[in-house]
C-alpha cells in the first residue's frame, strides 16, 4: 500500500529548506518497496527538488504523466538521464499529439512536450500507453478518457490540440488521475482535471465502487470554471465525505480561498515540500 506522497513541484513553496516553486506539478509516491513519480514539474525546479527533499532517483520504479502540458513533463528529460537506465513511462496515447495554448493575438503557442518521443525513448523512457480504467500496480490505478456529455469542452477555451494538421478545442483525451490504496483508505491524485473534478470523481467511484475517498489532492483547474460548476464541486466533495481536500497548481488562488473557506480543517495547500502520510 500507499504510505507517503510528497509535493515535488507546484506553483508554491511550504518548507523552509531551499526547494524551487514554480508553474508545475509533481508527486513523489512512496510505498514499502519503492516510489512512483507522477508528472514532473515544468523543469525548472524538479532535481534541485527532490535532491533538496532527499528522494532518492533509484528508488523510482515507474514513472506517470497526468497528460501532455509542459508544466507536467518538463522535468522528465532529466530524470531520464539522472537514472541511465530502462524506466517505465505511462501516459495516454494522445499525450504527444501537439499541444498549444491560443494567445489575444490569434497566435498559439506550443505548451507540450519539449522534444520528440524518441529523445526520450534514447535516454531510457519505455512509454506504456494506457486508456480508461487501468491498474499499474497492486496500490495504484489511473484513469483518463471519462465521460462527458455530447459537445463538452475543458473550462480553459484557450488550450487547443493539433491531431492530423487539424487544430481543434483540446478534448483532454489524456487527461490522467490516480487512486491510491493506502492504509487511510483511496487517495485520488489529480494533475489537472482538465477533464472536470466532479466528472474525475464520479468515473472512479464507478469504477472502484468506492462511495468516498480518504483525500484529494492536486490541480483543479477551476480557477475559469463556472460559478455553478465551483458550487458543484464544493457539494461532490462533502458528498464523497473527502477528509482532506488539498488543492494546488492550476486551481487559482481565489478558488483556493473559497476551498479554505468551506473545508476548514479539512483543507490543505500541497505546496513544494508537503507531506502526505496516510
Amino acid at each position: 500500500m500507499i504510505k507517503r506522497v510528497t509535493v515535488i513541484c507546484e506553483n508554491s513553496v511550504q518548507t523552509s529548506v531551499s526547494v524551487i516553486g514554480e508553474h508545475g506539478l509533481s508527486f513523489y509516491i512512496e510505498d514499502d518497496n519503492g516510489a512512483t513519480v507522477f508528472d514532473t514539474g515544468q523543469g525548472l525546479g524538479f532535481m534541485n527538488n527532490m535532491k533538496i527533499l532527499g528522494k532518492s532517483f533509484s528508488a523510482v520504479e515507474r514513472i506517470i504523466l497526468s497528460h501532455g502540458h509542459y508544466d507536467h513533463t518538463g522535468g522528465l528529460l532529466p530524470l531520464l538521464k539522472e537514472r541511465k537506465e530502462k524506466t517505465p513511462v505511462y501516459l495516454h496515447p494522445s499525450a504527444f499529439f501537439e499541444k498549444g495554448a491560443l494567445l489575444p493575438d490569434g497566435s498559439m503557442r506550443n505548451i507540450g512536450f519539449q522534444f520528440a518521443k524518441d529523445e526520450y525513448e534514447k535516454n531510457g523512457a519505455e512509454f506504456k500507453e494506457i486508456s480508461g480504467f487501468t491498474k499499474i500496480t497492486d496500490s495504484i490505478a489511473a484513469i483518463s478518457e471519462v465521460k462527458h456529455p455530447d459537445g463538452w469542452r475543458a473550462w480553459d477555451t484557450r488550450l487547443m490540440r493539433n491531431k492530423d494538421d487539424k487544430i481543434t478545442a483540446d478534448p483532454f483525451e489524456d487527461d490522467l488521475s490516480l487512486i491510491l490504496e493506502t492504509p487511510s483508505g483511496p487517495v485520488v491524485l489529480l494533475g489537472c482535471a482538465h477533464a472536470g473534478i466532479i466528472e474525475i470523481l464520479d468515473s472512479l467511484s464507478e469504477k472502484t465502487g468506492y462511495k468516498s475517498f480518504h483525500a484529494v489532492i492536486g490541480g483543479t483547474h477551476l480557477d475559469s470554471a463556472p460559478a455553478e460548476y465551483v458550487d458543484r464541486s464544493i457539494d461532490v466533495l462533502r458528498s464523497y465525505n473527502v477528509e482532506k481536500v488539498a488543492v494546488s497548481h492550476c486551481t487559482g488562488l481565489r478558488v483556493a480561498a473559497r476551498f479554505a473557506s468551506e473545508f476548514r480543517e479539512k483543507f490543505i495547500n500541497a505546496s513544494v515540500g508537503k507531506l502526505f502520510e496516510f
